[in-house]
């Protein structure tokens, strides 16, 4: 079996993979306890190819998609009204001076980046 596929099992059987620093860390989501007679070879076989999954895994987090699209209300120039639902409220864009909904598409000139000290989004 290749290295690729036993990944795809173990992903099946219910484990998760990710890679940070460097290193592949693994932890298992599935319901109950996994077997270790099945498990215990595939994630040998994962150790001994531990750099072409570090690479697949790395490939496979970059490619992916951000779980929801930006709004303007996820910007830090964004300042909603008072409203029961502040991410969809009418507010006011600071750095274009205008009037946006919080649901609205931010801004396509800018980049987006989040601020060390608040960790709101703003225009890089």
């Amino acid at each position: 079996m290749k290295t690729i596929q036993v990944l795809q099992e173990l992903k099946r059987i219910g484990y998760r993979f990710e890679v940070s620093g460097g290193r592949v860390r693994y932890h298992y989501t599935g319901p109950g306890d996994p077997d270790p007679a099945q498990v215990a070879p595939l994630l040998a076989m994962l150790r001994e190819h531990r750099d072409e999954v570090r690479r697949y895994l790395s490939q496979a987090q970059a490619a992916q998609v951000p779980e929801r699209m930006l709004t303007c209300h996820d910007c830090g120039h964004f300042r909603p009204a008072v409203s029961p639902n502040p991410t969809q409220a009418w507010g006011r864009c600071l750095d274009r001076n205008k009037g946006r909904y919080g649901c609205a598409m931010p801004c396509d000139r800018f980049s987006m980046q989040k601020t060390p000290t608040t960790g709101r989004l703003v225009h890089g």
